[in-house]
């Protein structure tokens, strides 16, 4: 064989190692996969609760996550209603303005009691806090409270029927949990379902997300890790439209 070819070889074989070095290289880094956190994505309104009619008011939301901002949501909508006329709502979004803050703007036509809702869609969850917005001098401040109340109580529990069991536990035991949920009778499947754990008083709340096992049906465990009287706060939402919550409590020996 001549010096040239064998040159050629030589060449052809460092440049066939280099091309397997790389691809993998790329397959080892195409593998690695970011563990996404199971901490609950959580929002915090900045909306005052006071406005004047036809005022511009800015709608805020700060959104994180483990106490981190969360800057890449999927989407962020600011819906608002009169209340009592909550097929009239109008949705805005929302932009990115700094650290987990987003904000959109909006404007009050009539004085009214309003709700204002904000959807959040980040990391694969959903939460949808309210508030509510009292613009002008609509009535006296009482009727508005009360109307506000009502309107709440309406949206977020209409027809809802949510079973929490068992309701006691033992301290330092793994925990089973099952959440049934009906929506005017019917199963609700497809929800998003959490409980939040915490006793009164306590800065730290633990958050448990629930599986679906069948149709309206959810399954979850926590463990306690003393004794005592705990809250049991149920969350379930599906959409923009259901958001449904009831509070138990839980006794751990």
């Amino acid at each position: 064989m001549s010096k040239s070819m064998k040159r050629f070889g030589v060449a052809f074989g460092l440049v066939g190692l280099f091309v397997l070095g790389a691809c993998g290289a790329d397959e080892t880094a195409s593998g690695t996969e970011t563990v996404q956190s199971m901490e609950p994505v959580e929002a915090e309104l900045n909306v005052p609760a006071t406005a004047d009619k036809d005022e511009t008011v800015t709608l805020a939301v700060r959104v994180t996550q483990d106490g981190e901002a969360v800057d890449d949501a999927d989407e962020i909508k600011f819906e608002v209603w009169k209340n009592g006329a909550k097929e009239e709502s109008e949705m805005t979004k929302a932009s990115l303005t700094e650290d987990g803050v987003y904000k959109a703007e909006t404007t009050f036509v009539e004085e009214a009691v309003y709700t204002v809702q904000v959807h959040v869609t980040a990391r694969s969850m959903h939460t949808m806090p309210t508030t509510n917005v009292t613009v002008g001098h609509p009535e006296t401040a009482a009727e508005a409270e009360a109307e506000a109340e009502a309107e709440q109580d309406h949206h977020n529990h209409a027809g809802a029927d949510i079973v929490l069991d068992p309701t006691q536990a033992v301290a330092n035991e793994v925990q089973p949990f099952t959440v049934n949920v009906e929506i005017e009778h019917e199963a609700l499947t497809g929800a998003d379902v959490q409980l939040e754990v915490f006793k009164d008083g306590a800065d730290k709340h633990d958050w448990v997300k629930l599986d679906e096992t069948e149709g309206g049906s959810y399954e979850g465990e926590h463990t306690f890790k003393e004794s005592g009287i705990y809250n049991v706060q149920v969350h379930v939402t599906k959409g923009y439209d259901i958001h449904e919550h009831i509070m138990e409590t839980v006794e751990v020996k």
